[in-house]
């Protein structure tokens, strides 16, 4: 009896000791911004509109998660009357981060459904934000509007936001919050670039020039993406003044590149075309997209091309000579199986005929595979050995839990992609057999990870991994001694210079 109390003793000691560690152990902390189209998520293909919150993710390491619920066109009434911030409440967790700005459409007093008078229902609201992300333990921070582009004739700045970003530095005051004024620093900045300099940050596009608006645009209240970066800067500069805590958890923005300019980076979403259905029943395609910020998308790696000047584009139905033209290169990853997708769509003869004669005449084309039972391979190879490259359907580097040590190479040759890098990560590769003009570029133990294969004027690079996915380039779960960014970057500053093919005007 005496020996089973004593074991149950130590038991509970046991117990409460993995409850305290747990405890002691803080979880990501993350970010929720909320607001209007100012810093809204925009669609990446061939888009020239961004919103600094968009943007902001750059400047956050791994260890701080970011949610960006801004949506365009909302006030502060209709982000609640919408659920929106109900949804926002429910995920709060303490120790979060609320930032909040709205200002831009609370003002549109002919709109019923969004017009908050600032000195009551837009001051209510802000302080129920307020009051509400602290009943969850998380830190509201309070976010002046930014300015709208506005000059003279004599070319003075004119404000256009009236009281709206006095009401909100009255609730700072009053209730004591943390407050980046970026009204104020929006201001300071655009009277210091001017009418004319200040057009760069905004919508200011030629006919024929993106996709998303071909006949063209001016906007002087949503951003370009250098304009983006700018006020993302003035919201960074403005946590570093309040000293809050999340400021060691930021990093200096990435300096951009015009090694892309003019050049597009198109990204294959027919042969990669898996569906899932959102939280709100919508079905949508992930695993590999531009769009996809979940640990199996590009959206780091679209953020690193679009670093080096080059711009996203989505090729969403079979390539062929028209559709391939204005691409410089063009991404082909992991084609659907029929288990990944009840009706795949296979790479066709007519398909790498087409990519065949684009390549030599300029294209570089990046394949990316898969290992054995995750990549449909017969089609995929139907293609590559046009090159002198073979998929094997094989499986090396099987990595066990976090024993990243398994999928490490860190003997990397003298070639651009390794330059300054020391240690990459890949598992589950297919390696492959060449046949001439195809050369390895990476070997390990006998085994071929990336080759690389010349034709004409262009070039393939092939790679049995999509290894640049957003969860093995930001150390979101790798440790810090993988470069695998870095590589991604050295990766395609080499294939932006080789690349010859330059975008075309749009027909209007």
């Amino acid at each position: 009896m005496r020996l089973l109390t004593r074991n149950i003793s130590c038991l509970v000691i046991l117990l409460s000791s993995v409850l305290l560690l747990n405890f002691l152990i803080p979880s990501k902390v993350t970010i929720f911004l909320i607001g209007d189209s100012t810093l809204a998520d925009k669609p990446l293909d061939d888009n020239p509109e961004r919103g600094w919150g968009q943007l902001f993710r750059g400047f956050l390491k791994s260890d701080i998660l970011l949610e960006n619920h801004a949506v365009n066109g909302r006030s502060s009434k209709s982000f609640i009357h919408q659920g929106l911030w109900a949804n926002v409440l429910s995920k709060l967790n303490n120790g979060d981060y609320v930032f909040i700005q709205f200002g831009h459409n609370d003002s549109k007093i002919s709109d019923t459904s969004r017009y908050a008078e600032a000195h009551t229902s837009f001051k209510k609201n802000l302080i129920k934000f307020v009051n509400e992300s602290r009943s969850k333990g998380a830190v509201p921070v309070l976010i002046t509007p930014v300015n709208r582009r506005k000059f003279d004739k004599e070319g003075n700045f004119v404000d256009q936001h009236a009281d709206y970003p006095n009401v909100v530095r009255e609730v700072s005051k009053e209730f004591n919050v943390p407050l980046i004024d970026l009204h104020a620093k929006s201001l300071n900045l655009f009277r210091k670039m001017g009418p004319e300099e200040t057009k760069k940050l905004f919508l200011h596009i030629p006919p024929s020039t993106y996709k998303a608006c071909p006949k063209g645009k001016e906007d002087n209240s949503h951003f370009s993406r250098e304009g983006a970066i700018k006020i993302a800067e003035l919201v960074i500069e403005g946590i570093k003044e309040l000293k809050l805590p999340i400021s060691k958890m930021l990093k200096d923005r990435p300096v951009n590149s015009t090694v892309g300019k003019g050049k597009v980076v198109s990204l294959d979403y027919y042969f990669n075309h898996e569906i899932k259905t959102d939280t709100d029943g919508k079905s949508l395609q992930f695993h590999y997209t531009w769009e996809d910020k979940d640990n199996s998308g590009f959206y780091i790696l679209g953020d690193i091309i679009e670093n080096l000047g080059a711009t996203l584009s989505e090729i969403q139905s079979a390539p062929s000579k028209d559709i391939l033209k204005n691409s410089s290169i063009y991404i082909i990853v992991d084609p659907d199986t029929p288990q990944e997708n009840p009706s795949p769509n296979y790479i066709t003869d007519s398909s790498a005929i087409a990519i065949s004669e684009w390549v030599n005449n300029g294209g570089i084309l990046l394949l990316m595979g898969n290992d054995k039972g995750n990549c449909e391979f017969e089609h995929l190879n139907a293609l590559s050995e046009r090159f002198g490259i073979h998929f094997n359907e094989v499986s090396r580097n099987k990595v066990v839990g976090t024993n990243f040590n398994m999928g490490k190479f860190d003997h990397l040759p003298a070639h651009p992609i390794f330059a300054g890098v020391k240690k990459i990560y890949m598992k589950e590769i297919s390696t492959f057999t060449l046949k001439p003009p195809a050369t390895p570029v990476l070997e390990d133990g006998g085994d071929i990870i990336i080759a690389f294969s010349p034709l004409g004027k262009g070039a393939i690079i092939a790679v049995g991994d999509p290894w640049l996915y957003n969860e093995y380039i930001d150390n979101r779960k790798l440790p810090e001694e993988y470069e695998n960014y870095k590589a991604a970057l050295n990766l395609f500053t080499w294939l932006l210079e080789k690349s010859s093919i330059k975008k075309q005007a749009l027909i209007p």
